[in-house]
């Protein structure tokens, strides 16, 4: 598998956290049985890789060409605007949404963040703003923009990708990358 963020910092401040599914986990709309967002389930290893995962949106690196263009990452608890969410790389922070961050890295990738307390990210950052790797830039909520989701971090890679001759930037598949990350993160937090 490819690593399309080498060095990126994990985007969740502090370990432990937990790649899974919100929408197929305990609390989704599409859960596996009773329990709720809250669920001591959602908050345990092994992590699940839910880039693809079952979506209505275009993702060209998804066999269907369609699916989730993400990966979402529950923080130690499901308390919200308490963990905080953290620049992947150093960059430039390019837009701020209803319930999203762009942040454009160094390297050219785009990482976008969805689902932070978004009153507590602007009080943090603005669009334009230069930010540095491991900065923190808001803390994970459930901000969906009036809609309802689970509390959870929903990050996003899109990188430069060449095919057929051409090169577009397109939606990349974030687990490999997350993994990387969050090993260095458990092995030396401050060198994350």
């Amino acid at each position: 598998m490819t690593l399309w963020a080498p060095g990126m910092r994990f985007p969740i401040e502090a370990a432990p956290a937990f790649a899974n599914s919100q929408v197929y986990g305990y609390g989704g709309y599409q859960a596996p049985g009773p329990g709720g967002q809250c669920d001591s389930r959602n908050y345990a290893y092994p992590w699940r890789d839910n880039f693809c995962e079952s979506r209505s949106w275009t993702n060209g690196m998804c066999p269907s060409g369609k699916g989730h263009q993400g990966q979402d990452i529950r923080p130690s608890t499901c308390v919200k605007k308490v963990h905080a969410v953290v620049a992947a790389e150093s960059g430039t922070v390019t837009s701020i949404g209803s319930y999203t961050v762009f942040i454009q890295g160094a390297s050219g990738r785009i990482y976008r963040y969805l689902h932070m307390d978004m009153p507590g990210v602007r009080a943090l950052i603005h669009e334009g703003q230069a930010v540095t790797r491991g900065q923190k830039i808001g803390t994970v909520s459930a901000d969906f923009g009036g809609n309802a989701t689970t509390i959870h971090l929903h990050f996003e890679i899109k990188a430069p990708v060449t095919s057929g001759g051409s090169t577009a930037v397109i939606f990349v598949p974030v687990y490999t990358s997350l993994v990387d990350s969050y090993g260095r993160l458990l092995n030396s937090p401050g060198e994350a």
